[in-house]
């Protein structure tokens, strides 16, 4: 079998497109967040840092309607006095209304001084970090950037994602965290641990309600764990008559976040290749077509999921 070479600058089929941010999640539990200004923007921003477990101190004169209601509720430390620098000290973020461009530039100074990230509500030339529109399944957490271009349809692709996703997937998150250990000590790390978790996937969006099944999930690891019979891998061909990921069937999408090894050729495009699990190993197929592989075989009986991209389409 022939393996196609790669120029040494290009990027693999698989790797991540370029990105505009980068989506990264903060730990704020217990630590201390800064909020300058009373605005019921800043109330919005304050409740979040809030509901991330931060102790927020709001330091301000005046406050809006929303923001009187936080701090009568516990929810923020009032400081009645305009910000200062060396408030934001040690702080693990900050945030402000800014009333002016000159007040946002010296907030950005002052925070950028200190080492804290900082957001400067409706000013991106002032912010290094941005909130986004959140889907909230607890601790599943999902963040969506449009890099402020477009943030109407930012709010349009959360309600999207809303409708997709059982409320029930906090739950079955939390289940999720509960038994990781557990699974930890009886499966074997690679096939059997992935076998049951995409189970566990499976069960997630099957059921209606929040889990109730704990003990049927524990049983069945200690089904995978005590099948000897298991080695054997998977090899399944996947079609692919389009350039446009897409065009995938559920159940390539879900063959390819199983894969180990991924065969492709020459008319699959990186945009298919980019849907698979991102640990998974990409071989190029030289012009010949895939047939009876000998590589895939021996891959199979070390018990690997294998995945061949047969690109069905002209090659633009």
């Amino acid at each position: 079998m022939q393996i196609l070479s790669r120029p040494q600058n290009s990027p693999s089929p698989g790797s991540i497109g370029e990105l505009v941010v980068l989506p990264v999640f903060f730990n704020l539990q217990g630590k201390r967040c800064v909020v300058a200004g009373g605005t019921a923007a800043a109330a919005w921003k304050a409740e979040l840092l809030a509901a991330a477990g931060a102790s927020v101190h709001v330091y301000t004169g005046a406050m809006s309607e929303e923001m009187s209601a936080l701090v009568a509720a516990g929810t923020c430390i009032h400081h009645p006095r305009t910000w200062l620098k060396t408030d934001l000290r040690g702080a693990a973020i900050a945030v402000a209304d800014a009333a002016t461009e000159q007040e946002a530039h010296q907030f950005r100074d002052a925070a950028v001084k200190s080492g804290v990230p900082c957001n400067v509500i409706d000013q991106p030339a002032f912010c290094q970090f941005q909130f986004g529109s959140i889907v909230n399944r607890s601790p599943v957490v999902i963040g969506i950037s449009t890099d402020g271009a477009a943030p109407i349809l930012g709010q349009a692709i959360r309600r999207r994602i809303e409708t997709i996703l059982p409320v029930s997937l906090a739950a079955w998150a939390q289940l999720a965290k509960q038994l990781r250990s557990h699974i930890a000590d009886v499966l074997q790390p690679g096939r059997q641990r992935r076998q049951f978790w995409e189970h566990f996937v499976n069960r997630t969006f099957e059921a209606d309600a929040a889990p109730d099944e704990s003990i049927g999930l524990v049983a069945r690891a200690g089904e995978i764990a005590n099948d000897s019979s298991g080695k054997t891998g998977t090899l399944t061909v996947i079609p692919v008559e389009s350039d446009d990921p897409e065009f995938l069937t559920l159940r390539a999408m879900r063959q390819l976040q199983m894969a180990d090894v991924i065969f492709h050729d020459k008319n699959v495009s990186p945009a298919v290749l980019q849907l698979a699990r991102r640990e998974a190993r990409r071989i190029a197929l030289g012009h010949e077509t895939f047939h009876d592989n000998n590589k895939a075989k021996q891959l199979c009986s070390a018990g690997k999921h294998v995945v061949v991209l047969n690109g069905l389409y002209a090659a633009s």
